[in-house]
């Protein structure tokens, strides 16, 4: 292989996002409803003391919100639990709510359950959705999805929107009941419909992945566009991927960009992971790396693998700030131990280059065989020249040629030039002209200038495609533009024969118009040179 160097493709940002699940109902417990303040607040202590359980709850309710009194948690607590022990509904579920959230009282969830428990007894539609939710989610108790549905089913016939949204999401993903998307969908329907943002959104991924109903990306829109504007951040990020995505309207990287940055500052790590790589890419708003890095540290800080990625290529690129493999290296190491493919590559790529580490090839064997086996197409191609070279593990041109194949298969330059290399000279393969010529093509189509230059040279002597030196120039001329070495002397050596239409190149081309001295390299220097093939 000569001198040639490992130069792994840069690692492309990309933005594979995805929708997520609808969340579980995890709102809070809805808080106690008023109580009647029409009536003076004398009264209301009068009555209370007489021991009237409604105003007891009324006096208590003005205490917990310093409705017409200072704000008191403990007196709240104090006559809420009189109307409580008086079998009072809403004053048991109030008392339980106290409990619950540590108003007044130390935050203790059996009580909080044993008070829901009561007053969902007494048809209280808030509370049956609170037991039940305690039983979803084994808060204070043992989780029970059966008990779960049959409070929940109570609490919805009432109308309660948290419980027809809860209902919703236990039928869409068959927690205590067999899954049954149109049944999930009718309940999805009644809580949005009733305005619960939660709900809209989850309608909205029903139609968007046809569930329990025909796909219809359209009919998704409105119902995000509905949870986004109430600042639903699952909504506001599900409108951002279908703008970045034409899904269901038509495509607009700055629609994306402001529906994105909405989530993001909701705190949602995909989304700020979106806003980083828009504008580190320029999508929908201005490039600014900057800013980029700024998001991205949002999102990596919450322990998102491909954000602390991205920010670790910042640092090692010097985009946005200065160069720095210390961090850069640091950050790889955060998305590599997550298992990011991405990652786990550039770390690879930091311990064979020595940056921001001591260079170590088996440490860079190790990372690079961890993305490989993800199948990173770039961890494939570094893997196979790592066996290529022995660097970190014993030379294995066989198994060179088995990775260089890896990542050739999935359209990677890089592992198609290699592996077009080792055909060329029969190293771990079988030597095949046929197999190189086809190889180098496709890495010349994307670009790679050793394969256009290797493409040339297969062109010059008839190896695997017929000998045709006019072809053999164009690909040369190709490469020389790209400023390769090899392939500007292939042009020297074809111009010292007289041979081929050669583009003008500034002062070769000049000197073979003009018939001037070109200080070329003689002809047969060049063709020693030709013949290596050594990119």
């Amino acid at each position: 292989m000569g001198d040639r160097a490992l130069k792994a493709k840069s690692y492309a940002l990309g933005l594979a996002l995805a929708l997520s699940l609808p969340w579980f109902a995890y709102a809070e417990d809805p808080a106690p409803g008023p109580a009647n303040t029409t009536i003076a607040l004398k009264y209301w202590v009068e009555f209370a003391k007489q021991g009237n359980a409604a105003a007891q709850y009324g006096l208590g309710y003005r205490y917990a919100n310093g409705d017409g009194v200072e704000q008191d948690d403990a007196q709240a607590v104090d006559w809420y639990q009189k109307a409580a022990e008086q079998g009072n509904a809403q004053a048991q579920y109030a008392l339980a709510y106290m409990y619950a959230a540590g108003r007044g009282v130390d935050a203790d969830q059996k009580q909080a359950n044993d008070w829901y428990l009561k007053s969902a007894q007494r048809g209280d539609a808030n509370a049956q959705y609170a037991i039940g939710y305690s039983y979803a989610n084994g808060r204070g108790m043992d989780v029970d999805n059966e008990q779960a549905i049959g409070w929940y089913e109570k609490s919805a016939a009432q109308g309660q929107a948290q419980a027809q949204y809860a209902l919703g999401y236990m039928y869409a993903n068959g927690l205590g009941v067999r899954q049954d998307y149109a049944i999930a969908l009718g309940w999805y329907r009644k809580s949005a419909d009733q305005g619960r943002a939660d709900a809209q959104y989850a309608l909205g991924y029903m139609y968007d992945n046809g569930q329990g109903m025909a796909e219809d990306h359209a009919g998704a829109i409105d119902w995000y566009r509905k949870s986004g504007d109430q600042g639903n951040p699952q909504g506001q990020y599900a409108l951002a991927y279908a703008y970045a995505n034409g899904r269901g309207v038509e495509r607009s990287d700055a629609e994306a960009y402001a529906w994105y940055k909405k989530a993001a500052e909701k705190g949602r790590a995909d989304a700020q992971y979106a806003v980083g790589y828009s504008l580190a890419n320029g999508l929908g708003v201005a490039k600014d790396y900057r800013q980029a890095l700024q998001w991205y540290r949002k999102s990596a800080d919450q322990g998102r693998a491909d954000a602390q990625y991205a920010l670790g290529y910042l640092y090692a690129s010097g985009q946005g700030v200065k160069v720095d493999d210390l961090t850069a290296v640091k950050w790889y190491r955060k998305a590599a131990d997550q298992g990011d493919a991405q990652g786990q590559c550039a770390l690879g790529e930091m311990y064979a280059a020595g940056r921001g580490v001591a260079r170590d090839y088996r440490k860079a064997f190790e990372w690079y065989g961890k993305s490989a086996a993800q199948g990173q197409a770039d961890a494939q191609y570094a893997l196979g020249y790592i066996y290529d070279n022995g660097q970190g593990t014993r030379q294995d041109k066989a198994a060179a040629a088995d990775w260089y194949r890896k990542s050739a298969e999935q359209d990677n330059s890089h592992g198609q030039y290699a592996l077009a290399y080792l055909y060329y000279h029969g190293s771990g393969v079988a030597k095949d002209y046929g197999q190189a010529a086809e190889l180098f093509r496709k890495a010349a189509g994307q670009g790679d200038a050793r394969a256009e230059y290797g493409l040339g040279y297969l062109y010059y002597n008839g190896y695997g495609v017929p000998k045709d030196a006019g072809i053999a120039a164009d690909w040369f001329n190709k490469a020389a533009a790209k400023g390769l070495p090899e392939a500007q002397h292939g042009l020297s050596y074809m111009e010292a024969n007289g041979e081929g239409p050669i583009k003008d190149l500034g002062p070769l081309g000049e000197g073979r118009s003009a018939g001037k001295d070109t200080g070329v390299t003689p002809g047969w220097v060049v063709f020693q040179l030709l013949r290596a093939l050594l990119p």
